[in-house]
């Protein structure tokens, strides 16, 4: 018993998975929390930012990018288009595929929400200290290449 007990301690501390999903969580709660006066969630804030830099892209390529599945991204497009941030139109060159591009009404929210994002960005990096953060992230890139 006493064995089963060690080994379930041991992968409960060790899993990188459930690690990574607990840290994930905390650091998104804080995102949104400090993001809750724009009205916009830390997915959409990165979506916008991505449409923004490409100027017009596709649903499927936008998950790509965001590594999120169709659904997620779907759901999360309509929010902004309700809330007129996105136009949603047909490809020119293929009317099965829709383009995304963000309206002015978006640029403006991205302007509003761009500082408070910078802020809590910022008081992560410091927390943990530029060298640090920097090796987090390194560290993280190494991972994703690792398992694929």
């Amino acid at each position: 018993m006493n064995n089963k007990h060690n080994e379930m301690d041991y992968i409960i501390q060790l899993c990188a998975c459930a690690n990574l999903r607990k840290a994930a969580r905390i650091v998104t709660q804080a995102y949104e929390k400090q993001m809750q006066s724009t009205g916009l969630k830390v997915t959409q804030y990165y979506m916008l930012v991505n449409i923004a830099r490409h100027k017009e892209i596709s649903i499927s390529k936008l998950g790509e990018i965001m590594l999120l599945d169709q659904t997620t991204i779907t759901r999360n497009v309509h929010i902004l288009k309700k809330s007129g941030y996105v136009n949603i139109t047909k490809d020119k060159n293929d009317s099965r595929t829709k383009s995304i591009s963000i309206t002015d009404i978006g640029l403006i929210k991205l302007e509003e929400a761009t500082p408070i994002w910078l802020q809590i960005q910022q008081k992560v990096e410091n927390g943990m200290g530029e060298e640090k953060y920097k090796d987090l992230l390194e560290t993280l890139i190494n991972l994703q290449k690792s398992i694929e």
